[in-house]
């Protein structure tokens, strides 16, 4: 079964900003799915991205 996050939920789970997350996705670090059109619309995130773009930024 496939668990959906949304920004704030993504940043708890990463343990990041809301902010940062929104810079993973600009910079393509980060999957997401954007719900609707324009500047405002919530992106989506499966939690499979999410474990990858923890375990990378560990690595650093």
């Amino acid at each position: 079964m496939k668990k959906y996050f949304n920004r704030k939920q993504a940043a708890q789970f990463v343990g990041v900003s809301p902010r940062t997350i929104l810079r993973a996705i600009k910079s393509n670090q980060l999957a997401a799915v954007k719900i609707g059109e324009g500047k405002t619309s919530p992106y989506i995130f499966e939690r499979e991205a999410l474990k990858k773009y923890k375990a990378n930024r560990k690595s650093r």
